[in-house]
């Protein structure tokens, strides 16, 4: 009886685990492909970067495979504000991107509608992702 109490607990006890972000800076670009100093193998996971000038406000999140993006990516202005949003697979951007160039939000709803309608990116549909 305690050994199924052990097994039924084990995902619980992985799915918890959580490893922080690393910081983009640490790893080393080799021929486009962010690897990791201590091994020099392309880099697997979450990272992070964030502003010089700001050392505590986060400018990217994302998530490299094999040392390339692949996933979502933020990428934020100094005051928090979205800069650039949208998804990799494999090093490529896919499905639909969005790009905010001002830091400030526009007053009207309509001038943010419209800009958001311009800054918006199409690229191919993401693997896996339905499209329209």
């Amino acid at each position: 009886m305690p050994r199924l109490f052990l097994l039924a607990s084990l995902p619980l006890a992985v799915s918890c685990t959580h490893q922080e972000p690393t910081d983009l800076s640490v790893l080393q670009v080799v021929d486009s492909v962010y690897v990791a100093p201590a091994t020099a193998e392309p880099f697997t996971g979450s990272v992070v970067r964030h502003f010089a000038a700001q050392p505590d406000e986060v400018q990217l999140k994302g998530t490299l495979r094999d040392g390339v993006f692949d996933g979502e990516l933020v990428v934020y202005h100094p005051n928090g504000r979205v800069r650039f949003m949208g998804s990799f697979r494999a090093g490529e951007r896919c499905g639909s991107w969005t790009e905010n160039a001002d830091s400030s939000a526009t007053g009207s709803l309509h001038q943010i509608l419209r800009r958001e309608v311009e800054t918006l990116g199409l690229y191919p549909a993401c693997e896996g992702e339905e499209t329209g």
